[in-house]
């Protein structure tokens, strides 16, 4: 009895787990593209209905700051950042919703030691590794916290990306981050 009951529970907890994930809402998976300091996406989404929709970007990633190269002057190390961008586009129900030019804001400017007389130009990038789409309705009150999420698409990439067009590896596609 007890041997069942474990199972039966393992069994629950298994399809419990898997129901929590919502079917993909994207005809194919989102693209991205590493600007060096931002990241930007470009999708289409489905089953969203209708109305004005804010699409925000979180995009994780290292950021590289190399300084001019004076002598004894040591660059920042590398950071973990979060830039968040959004973007609202109207939906109609039924039919798919394309968004493009979704960008993550700026990281701070970096900060280099000045060499005496001279102004350092810095090389400054960011290598991100995951991204995160949050999509809700636009909440037309200021004074009103945030409508609830309907989508919450979550990729990671293989590998921390390069500059230029980048493919996730995988998205996971969910009611809430």
């Amino acid at each position: 009895m007890r041997k069942a009951s474990i199972v039966t529970v393992s069994a629950f907890a298994l399809f419990g787990s898997l129901a929590v994930a919502a079917p993909p809402p994207f005809n194919a998976l989102p693209t991205f593209t590493d600007n060096g300091t931002t990241l930007t996406a470009a999708g289409s989404l489905n089953g969203l209905g209708g109305g004005d929709l804010e699409i925000t970007i979180e995009a994780t990633g290292t950021e590289t700051v190399v300084c001019a190269d004076p002598v004894g002057v040591d660059p920042p190390p590398a950071t973990e950042v979060i830039l968040v961008g959004s973007k609202v586009v109207t939906a109609t129900a039924n039919t798919p919703v394309t968004f493009a030019d979704l960008v993550s804001s700026l990281p701070p400017a970096p900060a280099c030691a000045l060499a005496e007389g001279e102004g350092l130009a810095p090389s400054h990038d960011v290598s991100f590794t995951k991204a995160a789409l949050k999509i809700r309705p636009v909440q037309t009150d200021p004074m009103l916290p945030p409508l609830k999420m309907l989508r919450c698409i979550q990729c990671t990439f293989k590998a921390p990306t390069l500059d230029g067009p980048t493919k996730p590896q995988h998205c996971l596609s969910m009611t809430m981050c």
